[in-house]
């Protein structure tokens, strides 16, 4: 509900390029912290961790789409919003949120929230576009293949560079490893 939600306003906010409805929708999606999910469960070696945050990307992919197509449905053509980054501008700014975003993790004085809705820019006009042009019709493949491969960009490299901040942070495995079996046992104990 959270992720259709947003994906509604955003999707409003593309038909008419309005980029007060894109941020406030921004704000909404919780595309930086299943991303994040992703990344520490691999990087910590928790698989369990890793697959939750991939099976929450998932499902946010697929009810940002559906809320593409509502917002078409409703709406109808024509879209308004084109400007869609190229891949290579995309990785850049991907880089540059995930590496916040894996430093946000020692001192976040409330910046990971405002890295979050950075995150949620790159990432969620994507599948709301595919949710649009479901409905109002694809571009040439050539730009559709793009976007697609840009999505994906934008995804692995969030996931990525945070890792790689988690590693400039200086946190061990094992100490995270340590943290959750205590967490795990003390709150056996407790209940």
């Amino acid at each position: 509900a959270h992720v259709l939600s947003a994906a509604l306003l955003l999707g409003y906010g593309m038909m008419e390029n309005n980029p007060i409805a894109i941020v406030v929708a921004a704000l909404f999606l919780p595309f930086l912290s299943i991303v994040l999910a992703v990344s520490f469960g691999l990087w910590s070696e928790d698989v369990g961790l890793a697959l939750q945050g991939t099976k929450a990307l998932l499902v946010s992919v697929v009810c940002s789409i559906l809320g593409g197509v509502i917002v078409a449905v409703l709406h109808g053509p024509p879209m308004q919003f084109h400007d869609f980054e190229k891949p290579l501008l995309s990785f850049g700014i991907s880089a540059i949120v995930g590496i916040a975003a894996g430093l946000a993790m020692a001192d976040d004085a409330g910046r990971r929230y405002l890295v979050g809705v950075a995150a949620a820019v790159q990432y969620a006009i994507f599948p709301v576009w595919v949710g649009i042009a479901l409905v109002l019709g694809f571009p040439d493949p050539s730009t559709t293949w793009q976007r697609l491969l840009t999505l994906a960009i934008n995804i692995a490299t969030i996931a990525g560079v945070a890792a790689v901040g988690y590693g400039l942070l200086g946190m061990k495995r094992q100490e995270v490893h340590r943290f959750v079996k205590s967490r795990f046992w003390g709150s056996k104990r407790a209940g």
